[in-house]
């Protein structure tokens, strides 16, 4: 690349963001070693379910930054006052949710509730529900930081907690460690609150409207069936690691859940910035024209995935150098990311119900998968005595739910129907040498493990070249992310 090349990748403020959460996402991957390394996996278990906690309270909000999202993308271009009014009233209904949360916190408080003696959680209860309440304000914010893109400040929210939360493993270890990571996700979440309030893109005006609320809580509800759905199919596994195996386990299962999470924040970044920009286009496309749209970005977006997990399984023997005494988060982290991938089959799809209103018949094939999961998760928690076993509960809900979608997909908008059909998005040339690759990991057979490689490299070697144009036109069209 040439002096030109290079100056048009800096000129281009969303290339500039995506590289940036490369380095938060280096950063995001070193914390799990170090925070892993310095909390020993007692405390990580502790921090584990402090975490399985704030998401439990930054998922349950009614889905107002999902419905707001849509909303603002909707308006975009069109009516300013209206993004004003949909701004001001999602605030109002976060404070009101924000109370909800604090009560809920002095009421927990009162009672003696065995799985957070366990967890020894009640010292850090407070701390934890307020954080929860200034991230849930954050959301809101940023979903009008996203449709305007206006990126710099949610740069820096992003990096903020990463960057803090590393900071403190330099100087505290064990459950000082402990509190120093709740202060300084705290901290940087308070810091982004002002910065947002500040600075905000969308002026900011509190007049309450009855029916702009009732708008946003109707879609928000349907929204929140559907992304919550999938957070708390990961939440309630990870939950069943907690209550039926030791403090340990779950710390090597959450190390497992963090480096997954970490492997797949570089592609929700672009998943970030284009998906505005989606909802908008599907809905003035029709026809062959916008099935295709939808099959190509599915089809890539897949792609990327599965190379991800083949890329990261082979760099985590190196990881062990440094964490050793997390050997046992290898299968499970195969197994966690693998479940990742094919949920990530269907991102175009999804898209595609939500830009035409179906919402909440999304929500409702994502519930009938979050309920699967329960039974699966605990049929295997009752069953079993290994913790990574609980694993192929999302592995098997995400390939069920891939098919699902898919079979909705043929009726509702290809006007297809059939069994046939309800398997037209997987991908054989992705899915065999992944098959293959996690066989030989649970056998531990190294031969069958290169086997695997070779096999995804003969198989999609034309595809990934095809990505060097694609990734072309990243760098040199500023406009791509654009409503």
């Amino acid at each position: 690349m040439g002096i030109g090349g290079i100056k048009s990748v800096l000129a281009n403020k969303n290339i500039r963001f995506i590289f940036f959460r490369y380095f938060v996402y280096l950063i995001q991957f070193g914390n799990s070693i170090f925070i892993a390394k310095y909390l020993g996996p007692y405390f990580f278990g502790i921090w584990g379910f402090i975490l399985l906690v704030i998401q439990y309270l930054t998922q349950i909000n009614f889905g107002i930054p999902y419905s707001l999202n849509v909303k603002l993308a909707g308006f975009e271009g069109k009516d300013d006052e209206l993004q004003v009014a949909y701004l001001g009233n999602s605030l109002i209904l976060v404070f009101l949710h924000s109370v909800l949360i604090i009560l809920a916190a002095v009421t927990v408080s009162l009672f003696n509730i065995p799985i957070f003696h366990k967890f020894s959680f009640y010292p850090y209860i407070y701390l934890v529900a307020i954080t929860s309440v200034v991230q849930n304000l954050d959301l809101v914010f940023i979903c009008a930081y996203r449709i305007k893109n206006s990126l710099a400040l949610i740069t820096f929210y992003q990096a903020a907690m990463p960057i803090s939360t590393l900071l403190v493993c330099f100087f505290w270890k064990g459950q000082s460690l402990l509190y120093a990571l709740i202060f300084s996700q705290l901290i940087s979440y308070l810091l982004s609150f002002i910065f947002f309030l500040v600075n905000s893109p969308i002026r900011l005006k509190f007049r309450s409207v009855f029916n702009i609320q009732k708008d946003l809580l109707k879609n928000g509800m349907a929204l929140l069936l559907y992304n919550a759905s999938f957070y708390f199919i990961m939440i309630v596994t990870r939950t069943f690691v907690g209550y039926y195996f030791s403090v340990k386990e779950l710390g090597y299962f959450s190390f497992a859940v963090s480096l997954a999470q970490a492997v797949f924040l570089a592609l929700d970044t672009i998943s970030f910035l284009i998906f505005p920009k989606l909802v908008n286009r599907f809905k003035y496309k029709e026809g062959e024209e916008l099935f295709k749209h939808v099959e190509y970005i599915r089809s890539y977006y897949s792609l990327v995935a599965y190379l991800l997990i083949f890329s990261f399984l082979l760099a985590f023997p190196v990881i062990l150098i440094f964490t050793p005494q997390y050997y046992a988060s290898y299968k499970p982290f195969a197994l966690l990311s693998t479940s990742m991938a094919l949920l990530s089959s269907s991102f175009g799809v999804s898209v595609l119900f939500i830009s035409f209103g179906r919402e909440l018949l999304l929500g409702k094939i994502a519930l009938s998968a979050l309920i699967l999961n329960v039974i699966i998760g605990w049929v295997i928690a009752t069953h079993t005595t290994i913790f990574y076993a609980l694993c192929f509960a999302p592995l098997i809900t995400y390939f069920i739910y891939s098919c699902l979608l898919t079979y909705f997909y043929g009726i509702v908008f290809l006007k297809k129907s059939g069994f046939k059909e309800m398997f037209s998005n997987l991908d054989v040339r992705l899915l065999l040498p992944t098959l293959v690759l996690l066989i030989s990991i649970m056998m531990d057979n190294t031969i069958a493990q290169v086997l695997a490689y070779l096999l995804v490299i003969l198989l999609n070697i034309r595809k990934v070249r095809s990505l060097v144009p694609i990734v072309r036109r990243i760098i040199h069209n500023p406009s791509l992310f654009k409503i």
